[in-house]
């Protein structure tokens, strides 16, 4: 058979996806994965990503803030989910002596011990050396704006995205103050749909909406620090919010009640935190594979982007 016939009948057996047709070009879509701030409640993002390599879910492109930019890179580099969780759940002795930095600029926390640690892990590797494109983001406390971090040392974007403010030290960079992405965009989706996502999956960890201890009835009193408690997260669930208008999947394990990392170190709760990210993602998938198989015959507006401030 002549090799022009063969082609052709290849072509005429040619399975397209639902909804296609012929003559249309059917590429697969790219999968932009967001990993949002959270301190402690990140270790969930294990838990999405084990659910998603589970499915054979692609990812493409990924964009982490604070504790979202350590488990970011860590994948990016290696897309090891046995060594990520490793090193995030457990080496809780090795995290700890690296918090035994204190200092009293800008943070109780140097944080250069963690970034040394971080290098142990990372192998001392860049940006260029990563199997997937990775980009965090940082604050910029004199700017008042969100930095994009995507060149050199994977360890010090990470160290510097990760900078919570009041627990660690900020990172001087010439005329710039840099500290946790969080406080500008905490979910930044804005950042995978820039790098050519056509899909975005986005991990929420600061739904604070409503939480069982807040509850008028179950309070003894209603103390100051309840207030201003409560008041933060209240702002970290709306800013959040904000952050996601490019997200077409929202996953938001329910970690609210892990608020600090005593509960990782003492309490064992890592366990129960990267299940909680296994839970949430199971209600998504099958929104996910549908996107995954839905040809885009045409590019569907998104909403208007107000930009971060």
């Amino acid at each position: 058979m002549a090799t022009k016939e063969i082609l052709k009948k290849i072509k005429s057996n040619t399975r397209l996806p639902s909804g296609a047709h012929r003559g249309e070009s059917c590429v697969r879509k790219k999968v932009g994965l967001v990993l949002g701030s959270g301190g402690i409640r990140g270790l969930a993002h294990v838990g999405v990503l084990k659910v998603l390599l589970k499915n054979k879910i692609p990812i493409d492109y990924i964009a982490g803030c604070s504790i979202g930019a350590w488990v970011g890179v860590h994948y990016a580099l290696y897309k090891d989910l046995a060594r990520l969780t490793d090193c995030t759940v457990g080496m809780k002795q090795e995290k700890l002596r690296s918090f035994f930095e204190p200092t009293m600029q800008g943070g109780f926390i140097k944080g250069e011990k963690l970034e040394t640690l971080f290098n142990e892990w990372l192998g001392n590797k860049t940006f260029a050396d990563t199997k997937i494109p990775v980009k965090l983001v940082a604050t910029d406390l004199v700017a008042g704006k969100q930095v994009v971090l995507d060149k050199g040392s994977l360890a010090h974007a990470a160290r510097v995205s990760m900078a919570a403010t009041g627990a660690f030290s900020p990172i001087i960079e010439g005329d710039r103050i840099l500290a946790d992405g969080g406080v500008c965009n905490p979910v930044p989706d804005d950042i995978v749909k820039a790098m050519g996502a056509d899909i975005i999956i986005s991990v929420n960890l600061d739904n604070f909406n409503e939480l069982d201890r807040f509850v008028i009835k179950e309070m003894k009193e209603l103390g100051v620090m309840n207030v201003a408690s409560r008041s933060l997260e209240v702002m970290r669930h709306h800013l959040a919010v904000y952050s996601m208008k490019d997200s077409d999947v929202i996953i938001a394990p329910e970690v609210a009640k892990f608020s600090n990392w005593k509960e990782y170190f003492w309490n064992d709760a890592g366990d129960a935190i990267v299940k909680a990210g296994e839970v949430a993602t199971e209600k998504k998938i099958e929104k996910i594979k549908k996107l995954l198989t839905t040809p885009t015959l045409q590019s569907e507006p998104r909403p208007k982007r107000r930009g971060i401030i």
